[in-house]
């Protein structure tokens, strides 16, 4: 299904999203996806051991403090060498064992049987990855996989630490991201939420430049431990750095009017009075979008759009997706499709709440990395949306604005026959 859209953009923006989509359609998936590949490489995980002196981490080395820190409560180790390699990219099985080892944290979710394809029973990192994934830290990709030794990006690593500690950042601090970074223009719009809440939590630390994020960039074992030990500040379990270390230059915020601190508890983003009406449940309330609310749910997008926001929502209603050339819709619930379905239901959703007053003319840049093209007819008082019309507009909810319409928006480039 590679030559439907781009993969590896859209794996990057579920990364980010914090999705797994491998449970799609949980009756159906074999049980033989579980096998052992006999590919699956041995733990690429440093030894276990109490030195925190590192041959290759000098006292002027700008981690050192990070990296002394952590290693002394054993969240993270050498290799028996006597080194730590800090240069050394971080594989997402490696990060779950990390975050294993740093936090203790309640789970918000089960990881559906049987779990991630591609991490047998007996991987190193199997029970790390489990945590991690049911305390919200990281999600898989579509297929239902984690890919255990792909190298996680600094981005990443930024929003599952963000989605983890349940940080979070209303519109006004979003901001944030345009004064801090000069290249703010990297981070792609589904993670400006969790960026902007881990900079001013000052979990973010950049090195040599405190301005430059470089989001894309693998995220090093030195990186690593920085961020580790500034979300563990937050969390209160941690001592801040003093002002006089010089590691406190490259975390970014510390040193400006963003403060550091260490609440014990977290702000979650809607409260208990407004969370009945998130997204999904005024969807949920309506029974034309039925169909709609069912797949948002099957992919784990539903969890995503209770939680954060703002969003607006292009939401088809039953007749829409009824509309399809027929067997579409049963073959996008196959876990063969997750990937397209995943795709399908993004190309829906706009990172920013926008109400039909709010709408203009031209191209609007969707979740799938994608945009849509908003027409209007002050005229006719329409709108549409590529080739669908908004049959309803403006049905609000805590955290975004649902538009009906009355056709299934597809990506361009995307051929429905190849379904498998």
């Amino acid at each position: 299904m590679k030559s439907l859209f781009r993969r590896s953009a859209l794996s990057t923006a579920l990364l980010a999203f914090g999705i797994s989509i491998g449970v799609v359609s949980p009756n159906t998936i074999s049980q033989s996806a579980f096998a052992q590949d006999s590919t699956t490489p041995a733990s690429p995980s440093p030894a276990q051991g109490t030195t925190t002196n590192f041959s290759d981490v000098g006292a002027d080395y700008w981690a050192q403090p990070f990296i002394q820190a952590l290693a002394a409560k054993n969240i993270i180790t050498g290799f028996p060498n006597g080194t730590f390699r800090p240069e050394q990219p971080v594989q997402r099985a490696e990060f779950a064992a990390m975050i294993q080892k740093a936090f203790n944290q309640k789970s918000v979710r089960q990881l559906t049987e049987p779990g991630f394809k591609d991490v047998p029973p007996d991987y190193w990192a199997a029970a790390a990855i489990e945590s991690a994934y049911e305390t919200g830290f990281m999600g898989g990709v579509p297929g239902g996989v984690f890919q255990p030794a792909e190298d996680i990006t600094k981005l990443q690593a930024i929003v599952a630490l963000a989605n983890g500690l349940n940080l979070t950042s209303d519109r006004s601090l979003q901001n944030i991201i345009s004064t801090s970074y000069l290249d703010a223009e990297a981070v792609p719009a589904y993670a400006t939420g969790e960026v902007a809440a881990a900079t001013q939590a000052n979990l973010v630390v950049n090195y040599p430049n405190v301005r430059q994020l470089n989001p894309q960039q693998p995220l090093t074992r030195a990186e690593a431990a920085a961020h580790l030990y500034q979300a563990l500040v937050r969390l209160g379990q941690v001592q801040p750095l003093a002002s006089n270390v010089a590691a406190t230059q490259y975390i970014v915020g510390r040193n400006s009017n963003v403060s550091q601190t260490t609440p014990n508890t977290q702000t979650p983003q809607t409260s208990s009075a407004t969370a009945a009406n998130n997204l999904v449940a005024v969807a949920t309330s309506n029974e034309s979008f039925s169909t709609l609310t069912s797949l948002l749910k099957a992919t784990g997008l539903a969890e995503s759009l209770q939680k954060r926001g703002p969003f607006t929502v292009f939401a088809p209603t039953n007749e829409a997706f009824a509309a399809l050339p027929q067997g579409t819709l049963k073959k996008l619930q196959q876990p063969e499709n997750s990937e397209v379905l995943m795709q399908i239901l993004m190309y829906h959703l706009v990172p920013e709440q926008q109400t039909a007053k709010e709408l203009s003319a031209g191209e609007l840049k969707t979740l799938a990395e994608r945009p849509v093209n908003i027409q209007i007819d002050p005229a006719g008082n329409q709108i549409s949306v590529n080739d669908a019309r908004v049959i309803q507009p403006n049905i609000q909810a805590s955290n975004g604005v649902i538009h009906a319409v009355n056709e299934v928006l597809l990506p361009p480039n995307l051929d429905l026959s190849q379904l498998q």
